[in-house]
């Protein structure tokens, strides 16, 4: 028998190993849960001896390989149906497994206003594409729920609405409410969410967007472990924020990326490192530092498969041309690499930012076609996310156990 089959078989069996010797109440998640199996399946379930199945042992390896496979919504209903499958999916070696297993199945949060102005959220996997999924949980106990998401970063969603920032983790459900920032402080600023593996804390940046001028209020970063927020020097240069951004702060390499711009108006990308708060200036391309006026222009900076990346999409005269750069080699400009070049004016009129690129090479975009938000790749339109009015963005998340309440101190 060949290790597929083996492993094919090891599922099977632990599945109606948790069936046969679980509670009925658990029995029914778990049935609910996979969908209904056909009348024929459940009957080989129904015939099995309890007394076989509880006699089958699966080494402990097994179980876990079975286990990270599971979405985080499954893993902690099936906590009830042992002490040992409880000890083992709360262990720390279980979610660092879990998560990173995940990491290989992305999946985007995407939010939508209603016409009654309450948020909606949805989601789909990415690496294998299927229709989105409207989220069953809310990040809060108040409704109607009105919370913007402003960004993610290993499974945790920072949200937003007037007074209020939670920090939410979508796959449990868990969120808690974050020291207080002034609303008029706030309104115009831009924020990251990273991990500061030197202090082992997750920290959350927020930089204002007027730039200019000294009047500006100083940017704030929130250590997750003091539990306040404090005053860190602004770069000396002006934000840049471009009309379509999606409004965060792309994080990789241990350090908060954004673009800005000289006196002369060339453009140049700013680093801040998240565990010395020091600020480095990154070349960019020449060609996206040197395009001519145009009828739209929009540059910002993303992140593919953990790499830095810039872009630029413009709609000429007659055509639209969208330009998308890796950095291979952090800091190092010369290790900028072009890994898209689409010239298309039909399909690249007012494209945001890239999202996320599939295994067969293609990226997802998301545009704006006025009211509606949707997402299409160089070959049209990805059917998979209809466009909608009241879509505010997508941002990509691995699922993860991280629980808000345990990483913040008051």
């Amino acid at each position: 028998m060949g290790k597929k089959a083996k492993f094919f078989k090891s599922i099977m069996t632990f599945h109606c190993f948790f069936i046969r010797t679980s509670s009925k109440k658990n029995k029914e998640m778990f049935l609910h849960h996979e969908g209904k199996p056909s009348k024929n399946i459940i009957e080989e379930i129904n015939q099995m001896d309890i007394d076989w199945a509880i006699e089958i042992y699966l080494p402990e390896e097994i179980t876990v390989e079975i286990l990270i496979r599971l979405p985080v919504q499954s893993l902690l209903r099936f906590k009830c149906a042992s002490k040992f499958w409880k000890t083992l999916i709360t262990s720390d070696h279980f979610k660092a497994k879990h998560y990173n297993h995940a990491k290989n199945n992305k999946k985007i949060l995407i939010t939508r206003v209603l016409p009654d102005h309450t948020t909606s959220y949805y989601c789909s996997s990415l690496s294998s594409p299927q229709l989105l999924q409207k989220l069953g949980c809310c990040p809060s106990n108040n409704k109607p729920n009105r919370y913007k998401v402003l960004c993610c970063f290993d499974g945790l969603s920072l949200l937003h609405f007037y007074y209020d920032y939670l920090l939410w983790n979508p796959s449990t459900n868990e969120s808690i409410k974050l020291p207080y920032i002034d609303y008029q402080e706030s309104i115009r600023s831009t924020f990251g969410l990273g991990y500061d593996s030197i202090s082992g804390d997750y920290k959350i940046l927020k930089i204002d967007n007027n730039g200019g001028d000294d009047s500006r209020p100083p940017s704030k970063i929130l250590a997750l472990k003091s539990g306040s927020w404090r005053k860190i020097d602004n770069h000396p240069r002006i934000f840049h924020n471009s009309t379509y951004c999606d409004d965060h702060l792309t994080f990789v390499c241990g350090a908060f990326h954004w673009l800005s711009k000289d006196n002369v108006n060339k453009y140049f990308m700013i680093s801040l490192n998240i565990s010395t708060e020091v600020y480095i200036e990154i070349e960019l391309p020449e060609e996206i530092c040197n395009i001519p006026n145009e009828t739209f222009i929009k540059r910002d900076v993303s992140i593919i498969e953990e790499m830095l990346c810039v872009f630029y999409s413009c709609l000429r005269p007659r055509w639209g041309t969208f330009k998308l750069w890796v950095m291979k080699d952090y800091a190092i400009k010369e290790s900028w690499t072009i890994l898209f070049n689409i010239q298309d004016r039909s399909i690249y009129h007012n494209v945001g930012i890239p999202k996320y690129i599939f295994a067969n090479g293609q990226i997802l975009l998301i545009y704006r076609y006025g009211v509606c938000r949707g997402y299409r790749t160089s070959t049209g339109l990805f059917e998979l996310f209809p466009a909608h009015h009241g879509i505010q963005r997508g941002l990509v998340y691995t699922e993860s156990f991280i629980s808000p309440k345990s990483l913040i101190s008051y």
